[in-house]
């Protein structure tokens, strides 16, 4: 682990600001940075704040997935289509239903933790969030455009959760007009919330 002053060392390379397709062309921003003791703070975080651990991807998770999909019931940790971020696919996907209450809708999360810690030892985690608003393919999801409401949607409820001990809203990327892995457009102001988690609760 490389411990860092300022946290925007993560991002000296331009590339790290953005998460990645599989050929590592840029899709949509990070648009959180989280700062946790552990990965079950994180983790403990999330499932507070109402949002679930989604299932790693498997045979059976992928089957259960599509079977919901056509009959359109909820899987509460529906596994998610792998992005990439430095090169690596994310370690943690977080999911929340939606009021139509089936696999086909769902806000989404996915997080990386990188190699980076700060001078007390915390790590730090990056991430961004979007909706699914469909199936297409049999396979992969449609998102809603607009990521920075859920941006907002997602901090809302991280802020209900108890564990936040501090954050701020700044400027990370310029505005952005894009384009994800399967052609989905995206649009956003570029904006990253950075959080620090109390220690656990």
């Amino acid at each position: 682990k490389t411990s860092i002053q300022n946290i925007y060392d993560v991002f000296l390379d331009e590339q790290m600001r953005y998460t990645e397709t599989l050929i590592g062309d840029r899709q949509e921003p990070i648009n959180f940075i989280i700062i946790s003791s552990d990965d079950d703070t994180i983790i403990k975080t999330f499932l507070n704040a109402k949002w679930y651990l989604a299932d790693k991807v498997s045979i059976s998770s992928v089957t259960k997935t599509a079977k919901d999909a056509v009959f359109k019931e909820q899987y509460l940790k529906a596994p998610m289509t792998p992005s990439f971020w430095n090169k690596e696919p994310h370690n943690f996907g977080f999911e929340k239903p939606t009021a139509l209450d089936n696999v086909r809708q769902r806000h989404h999360a996915r997080f990386w933790k990188t190699n980076y810690v700060t001078e007390d030892g915390k790590q730090i985690y990056v991430g961004n969030a979007s909706l699914d608003i469909g199936i297409k393919w049999g396979l992969t999801h449609k998102i809603e455009p607009d990521i920075d409401t859920e941006r907002e949607i997602l901090f809302n409820d991280l802020q209900k959760s108890g564990n936040v001990k501090d954050f701020k809203k700044e400027q990370l990327v310029k505005p952005v007009l894009g384009k994800n892995f399967s052609g989905d457009p995206f649009f956003t102001d570029g904006q990253v919330y950075i959080i620090r988690l109390t220690q656990d609760k």
